[in-house]
């Protein structure tokens, strides 16, 4: 079950133009893929400038990966954040 997620996570990526995007996750979709190895902290910087640089969690070592305590199940959403 946990490839087919990763699958359809990986498929969702596969369709965007840029690499300027995050991916939300339920909690429980997030501690599964923290066991997997799929998400790890990396270093993320200001508008890719290089300044300010932060540890975050990210998918796959690449995308910021954040906890949406709303989504239910082994839900997930690859998206831009809006204002």
């Amino acid at each position: 079950m946990l490839a087919t997620i990763i699958a359809a996570i990986d498929a969702d990526i596969a369709k965007r133009n840029s690499d300027k995007f995050g991916i939300r996750f339920s909690l429980d979709l997030f501690n599964v893929l923290v066991r997997a190895g799929k998400i790890k902290m990396a270093t993320f910087t200001a508008f890719g400038t290089g300044a300010f640089p932060e540890q975050l969690p990210a998918y796959d070592g690449k995308y910021f990966a954040s906890v949406d305590i709303e989504m239910d199940g082994l839900e997930f959403e690859v998206g831009v954040p809006q204002p």
